[in-house]
This record gives structure tokens, sequence and C-alpha cells, in this order.
């Protein structure tokens, strides 16, 4: 039996476990991540291994906060090309298409949640961040949704390469929720350029299952206008997650910083 660290997940304790079985996969959880709820990461990342965007789950243990998984043989994190942006595009469009039942985000709520839990005094210009955050929130929450089911931490660490397929990892923020939370992840997390973005979104569109023609030039019509705001939100959440970590106010700091630059356009 091999038992050996792996390098990816920020805020989990990952191993890579070699029996005469099988190579898998063990995740160790901390106690309090937020309010998380393992059964409901357990459902989607099933659903996601349905379809073969992720290794499947084999053993979920809520007393000892362990998630034993397939292991991906061979993955690396996701580096992008022209062509792995548009597959994806493509994978992002499969994923929201899966009916998993999980509880609907509301954004206002949770960012008081993560506000809450990150601890952070009333101070400025914190204070300011905040207040814009809920502003946005607002403005988000007044436009048509597109509820799906979003991963909603989409950064390097979650997607593998492995045998020329993109695989998702970590489902444990996998709520329903706007389509282009996962849109601005992919965006903010790979500072995407202009073109590459308008390439991504175009071939999203294009992968997308819309109930009619209608129903997709709505989307499209609107997609710009949510996707700002999400990019917003989006940065907003990373840096209250991050915040709540005291092992990472470095990047809670980054994204501190990016908001407010967003916030300036």
């Amino acid at each position: 039996m091999e038992v050996k660290p792996l390098a990816s997940g920020e805020s989990n304790l990952n191993y890579y476990v070699r029996t005469e079985r099988g190579e898998y996969v063990l995740r160790r959880y901390p106690l309090d991540t937020l309010g998380v709820c393992r059964q409901q990461e357990l459902r989607c990342q099933h659903a996601a291994a349905a379809v073969g965007l992720a290794p499947a789950p084999l053993c979920l243990n809520n007393h000892q906060q362990l998630l034993i998984s397939e292991y991906v043989t061979g993955g690396k994190p996701l580096t992008l090309t022209p062509e792995r942006l548009l597959l994806l595009a493509s994978t992002l469009a499969e994923l929201h298409a899966l009916k998993v039942q999980t509880p609907i985000m509301q954004v206002s709520q949770y960012l008081r949640q993560l506000m809450h839990n990150s601890q952070m005094p009333a101070l400025e210009p914190a204070a300011s961040l905040f207040n814009a955050l809920q502003q946005n929130a607002h403005q988000f929450e007044a436009q048509p949704s597109d509820l799906v089911l979003c991963h909603m931490d989409l950064h390097q660490g979650n997607l593998l390469w492995a045998a020329g397929r993109i695989w998702l990892l970590d489902f444990e923020y996998t709520q329903l929720t706007d389509s282009s939370f996962d849109l601005a992840a992919i965006s903010l997390h790979f500072q995407l350029s202009e073109q590459q973005e308008q390439q991504m979104l175009t071939h999203y569109h294009a992968k997308r299952r819309f109930a009619d023609n209608q129903s997709a030039l709505r989307y499209q019509q609107s997609l710009h206008s949510r996707l700002k705001l999400a990019k917003v939100l989006y940065s907003g959440f990373c840096w209250l997650w991050y915040q709540a970590a005291p092992d990472y106010q470095d990047a809670a700091q980054q994204w501190r910083h990016k908001l407010a630059e967003l916030l300036l356009l």
C-alpha cells in the first residue's frame, strides 16, 4: 500500500492511495467548511461522474470527514490552448445540463453568510467593498436568471487534463445558480482576454440545450450584462472565502484588489 499527499486542493488534505485493488484519492475535510453539505457534494459528483465529467466518488464518511474517489491517472492541472478552451466551454455546457436536487443559491443571503463567516470587522475600506457587493447582488437578482447546476470553484486546481479530456474535481460548492458564475470563474482564474472570453461564450452558447430558439436568444441578449455582474460577485465570494481561512490571507488580498478593480470599471 502507498499513501502520499497530493499538491492539488487549497483547503482540503488530499492524498493519493494505491492498494492492490487500484488507485484512489482520499480527501480529508476540516470540520468547519462554511456549512458545506457533503451529501449534496456527493450527489453532484455522482451526477457528473455518470456522464464522464468527474472521477466517481466511492465512499463518504461524514463522521471522519473523508471522501474517497477514483484517481485520474496522469492528470495534470489544466493549461489552456485554443482547442482546450472550446472543450472547456463544452464541458461546462454539459455540466449545466445535469439535473440534481440541490438548493438554489440566494446571492444576497450568501454574501451575508460569507461576510459573517469571514469575521471581518465593519471597517473601511472593507465596509464600502461589501456594500458595493450587495448593490451588485441586488442588480443581479433583479435580472432574469438562468438556473443551472454550477460548480462554483473552477480554478486550475479543480480542472484536470488527462487522456485528452477535462475532469472536474471538488464539488463542495456546487449548487443551483446562474450559469454566468461558472463562466465568470473561468474568465477570472484563467485571465482570459476579451477575444478568448468571446470565443468561450460563443461556443458555450452553441453547446447549451435550450427549450426553444426564443429562450436561446433571450439568454444570449442578457449574458454580457449578467457576466459583468457575476465577475464582481464571484471576486467578492473569493475574497470572503479566503478571508475566512487564516492561512490564505495573501489570496484574500489578491481577490480584494481584483474586486476593487472591477468595481471601478
